[in-house]
């Protein structure tokens, strides 16, 4: 007879939602606790791109291709959040046509199905473009981007259904061992305990483990530098209009600006390079919606008339060396942990395997090379900090 376990899954983003739906679905009963609302965090604020695009190293870029084939299992299922529309890269000259070229020619995958396209073919596939800013263009067919959302109701509706527990507005205080100690919005306080515990709280989750004495490394989401100098996590920014009449069919790139459509029948748009230059309190971020609008009327004549409608910020969860971490914190205690700046990409695969992990199934070969052990030449990440 198979044991029921019990679980605590701290934050309910793209990753805890995935995980709460997953564990739940395998009938093991499952708490998942939030400071917010589901997806009101990290996962409000991003853009969503489903991909395994021009990432290094060759693991990375295995397990954000994983990533993506999760995603299309789920959309074969019925799942209606991932929009795979496609993504279109435009080159603006012959140098940017001959850089498109070479990240085809490193493309995840032979199978991944990146390739170069002429001036006319993206002009088909893109009638709305401007034809005086296209030169050549590349396609990478199974990519698009995600519903966030839409998805995070959605796993939490199939969790609760299957008896999960939820309990959002409770920001978690406290850790020890499997006891978690959180306070609600009202100042009601709580202790949840179950047989292991999940942290999958974005920017939170160092602060969660340094609750229980344990590193855990993140780079500081304020944005300041670290001991060593290094600078901290820059600001994702992303905007959308209202309702067009006529926009981007693709998940579209060019230089400076990405466009695609909006879960309100409108465009969403970023360049994080741009947003990234400004602190999230310097008051000169708020110029980049209306930079980057001025970019996405250029490359869409037709949008010219369109107009910011909601602009999101968040900071983006990166850890020291900017890979993927999923790895027991403290195996002894049953903690696991989870950080990554790919979690949209990442969700349904980490859900998977990390089930697998958690409920004594062994690891997975594509979680290797993002074990906490590769930090340990630096500090004692994943270890009860000494006594002070």
């Amino acid at each position: 007879m198979s044991s029921r376990s019990s679980f605590i899954v701290v934050g309910a983003g793209v990753i805890g939602c995935s995980l709460a739906d997953e564990l739940s679905r395998r009938g093991h009963a499952v708490a998942l606790i939030d400071a917010g609302e589901a997806a009101s965090g990290t996962s409000a604020a991003t853009f969503a791109w489903i991909n395994a695009n021009s990432k290094s190293p060759d693991e990375y870029r295995q397990l954000n291709y994983l990533g993506l084939q999760a995603h299309e299992r789920a959309s074969a299922l019925g799942a209606r959040w991932f929009h795979q529309t496609g993504m279109l890269q435009v080159a603006a000259s012959g140098d940017e046509a001959s850089q498109l070229e070479r990240n085809v020619s490193n493309a995840a995958l032979p199978a991944y199905g990146a390739r170069m396209l002429t001036r006319s073919e993206v002009l088909e596939l893109e009638p709305g473009i401007d034809p005086d800013v296209v030169v050549a263009g590349a396609v990478y067919p199974r990519e698009g981007w995600l519903d966030v959302p839409t998805m995070c109701a959605s796993l939490l509706e199939h969790s609760i259904a299957r008896g999960a527990q939820y309990f959002p507005f409770e920001k978690v205080v406290g850790l020890d061992g499997s006891i978690v100690r959180t306070v609600a919005a009202d100042g009601t306080e709580r202790s949840h305990t179950a047989n292991a515990v999940i942290i999958a709280a974005g920017n939170g989750t160092p602060s969660i483990a340094r609750s229980a004495g344990l590193d855990f490394p993140l780079i500081d989401p304020e944005g300041n530098a670290d001991a060593a100098g290094s600078p901290g996590a820059s600001v994702g920014i992303i905007s959308s209009t209202g309702p067009v009449a006529f926009g981007p069919r693709h998940f579209v790139r060019a230089t400076g600006i990405a466009v695609r459509p909006a879960r309100n029948g409108g465009v969403t748009f970023a360049d994080h390079p741009t947003g990234g230059m400004w602190g999230i309190n310097d008051p000169e971020i708020w110029s980049v919606p209306n930079l980057l609008l001025e970019r996405v009327r250029r490359l869409y004549p037709s949008l010219r008339e369109a107009s910011t409608e909601s602009v999101s910020l968040g900071k983006r969860v990166l850890p020291e060396d900017g890979l993927t971490i999923a790895d027991w914190i403290d195996p002894a205690n049953r903690i696991y942990a989870i950080g990554t700046h790919s979690g949209v990409t990442l969700s349904a695969h980490l859900a998977t395997v990390v089930a697998d992990e958690v409920t004594g199934g062994g690891r997975h070969e594509s979680l290797e090379r993002f074990a906490l052990h590769r930090f340990n030449s630096a500090a004692t990440h994943g270890v009860k900090a000494p006594a002070r």
